[in-house]
């Protein structure tokens, strides 16, 4: 009577104990996504309005450089320029040049002015480091000039040793004829002052991130280039614009920030916050609920080692064995649960369970085994050849195939060397079939030695052999070529221990748009390598791509 009682005393202590705690996680669960949101709305404050603000000053930038654009001696150099009148030719350029110095002295915000042709060569520029005539070389520049700006990317200047951007306009003369283009760089750390309003703003930091998460600018710190986002962080910010997440920044500080996409720019804006500011008076109640929650834990953990012993532990090694098996561990004997009582019973039954289980699990593993090393057995020889071991006509066909979609998606051609064993009949039947299959198993494994793990390499027949090197041109394959005809020269033949003289024509072709099949393909590399023949064996022979041949 004494147990029963007290069972039902810790009963009705639980009883109280587990709505308290619902209770209070509940609370604070309410609390924290007040908190939540309230940052959120804080963090989306702050990056929509440094956005705004960076479109803002791109365009007000294009503004005052279509205002430059349209300078009558900016325009009277190019047009000049552009119908060769010598005598205004000869002083047009250093004319021009002291006026964009003169500009860009009055605009602090402007890095370089450069003025360039329609075929973008430097006419003249503030910056020294450009010589006239000189191409401008940019990457980002659209091929066709328009009469719509064009706006760079912000990129680390090594010149300026800041993030610049750059706005290229046309010029555009007095009867709305392009002359050429203005360029003008600008130091991205103009718009920090703007990045946050001191008034409306909340607390935070705003940073300017490029498209492979390195961070170009920040309202409240300075960069030390090149710094980066870590790639998990910037992708989810980056695909889900408005929602934030958790993280620790580049000063190493628990951040709770989120992202929008500029307008005008490919950067995308991040705001942040410190997670310990945000979360101090939540974090410090929830210290004290978790002393609170501890306490209660012990006192409830001194009732369930009471319970424990004489039901809950013993079903909890029947769990936990029973999960063991599940994973495949079969030798998990129950041993030390005593009881004569229902549950001695049931472990006795469950040892007796797993014993058939292991005798069985014994016999499928055994099948199983037989079965995988047959079927590794018979996928290496479906595509393999048995002579050689090189990869057999039916791979072959494949790995065309898979390299002419590829070669279709990136452009990047790839290249065939169809290979003969010179005289190889006459070796044959002058040494037998055997020292024959061992000539040509040698230069199998020459062939195999000579390429990269990206290539291919496969018996197409007889002593025909075919090569396939990825993303590789002609002029790179006819160096391999080069290098696999001058190894294969000597082989040792155990059968007739003798050292036989062996030289290989070789046959080069490079893929070509018009390839569509892998029949194409070898025949225009068994053509090359019917030249390598006739020329006189022993030399490779590489067929010129067509784009190179009209060239």
């Amino acid at each position: 009577m004494k147990s029963i009682k007290s069972k039902i005393f810790f009963f009705a202590l639980l009883s109280t104990l587990v709505p308290s705690l619902v209770l209070g996680l509940l609370s604070f669960r309410q609390n924290e996504e007040l908190i939540n949101d309230n940052v959120k709305r804080e963090l989306r404050i702050l990056a929509s309005h440094a956005s705004r603000e960076v479109d803002a000053w791109i365009n007000l930038n294009v503004h005052e450089a279509n205002s430059l654009t349209s300078a009558k001696i900016i325009i009277d150099s190019l047009s000049s320029a552009a119908n060769q009148q010598s005598n205004q030719l000869k002083n047009s350029p250093e004319i021009l040049t002291q006026y964009l110095v003169s500009v860009q002295n009055k605009l602090d915000t402007i890095l370089e002015l450069t003025v360039l042709d329609t075929n973008r060569h430097v006419v003249a520029s503030s910056s020294s480091r450009y010589v006239p005539k000189e191409p401008f070389q940019s990457d980002w520049l659209e091929k066709k000039i328009t009469h719509k700006p064009v706006i760079s990317p912000p990129q680390l200047h090594d010149y300026f040793e800041t993030v610049t951007v750059s706005i290229i306009l046309p010029v555009v003369s007095y009867d709305d004829y392009i002359l050429g283009q203005l360029a003008i760089t600008y130091d991205l750390n103009n718009v920090k002052s703007v990045l946050k309003s001191t008034i409306k703003s909340p607390r935070g930091e705003i940073l300017l991130v490029d498209s492979d998460g390195h961070i170009l600018l920040a309202s409240n710190s300075d960069i030390t280039h090149p710094t980066v986002i870590a790639p998990s962080v910037f992708d989810y910010l980056y695909k889900h614009p408005g929602e934030f997440m958790t993280f620790q920044n580049f000063l190493k500080e628990h951040v709770i920030a989120l992202a929008y996409s500029a307008k005008t720019l490919p950067i995308t804006v991040i705001a942040e916050k410190n997670h310990r500011d945000v979360y101090a008076a939540w974090l410090e109640q929830r210290n004290l609920f978790i002393i609170l929650v501890g306490i209660s834990i012990f006192i409830v953990a001194v009732i369930a080692i009471y319970l424990g012993h004489s039901i809950v532990i013993p079903l909890h090694r029947l769990i936990d064995a029973t999960g063991q098996i599940v994973k495949g561990n079969l030798d998990i004997p129950i041993t030390d649960v005593t009881q004569k009582d229902e549950v001695g019973k049931l472990a006795h039954m469950f040892n007796l369970m797993t014993e058939k289980l292991r005798h069985s699990q014994s016999r499928i593993l055994a099948a199983n085994k037989a079965m995988h090393e047959k079927n590794q057995l018979l996928e290496k020889l479906s595509i393999t050849d048995g002579l050689t071991g090189l990869y057999n006509r039916n791979k072959l066909t494949l790995i065309i195939k898979e390299q002419l979609h590829r070669y279709q998606r990136n452009k990047r051609p790839f290249s065939v060397l169809m290979i003969d064993v010179d005289f190889f009949k006459e070796l044959n039947d002058k040494l037998g079939h055997v020292a024959g299959d061992e000539i040509l198993a040698a230069v199998a494994r020459n062939l195999s030695q000579s390429i990269r793990n990206i290539d291919f390499a496969a018996r197409y027949g007889g002593d025909e052999f075919i090569i396939i090197l990825t993303e590789t041109n002609v002029r790179e394959a006819s160096i391999t070529a080069e290098r696999i005809r001058s190894r294969t020269s000597e082989i040792k033949c155990k059968s007739t221990d003798t050292n036989i003289k062996v030289t290989l024509s070789i046959g080069i072709i490079q893929s070509e748009p018009d390839d569509k099949s892998p029949t194409t393909i070898i025949s225009r590399a068994d053509h090359a390598l019917y030249k390598a023949k006739h020329a006189g064996r022993n030399q490779a022979y590489a067929v010129q791509p067509v784009s190179v041949l009209i060239s």
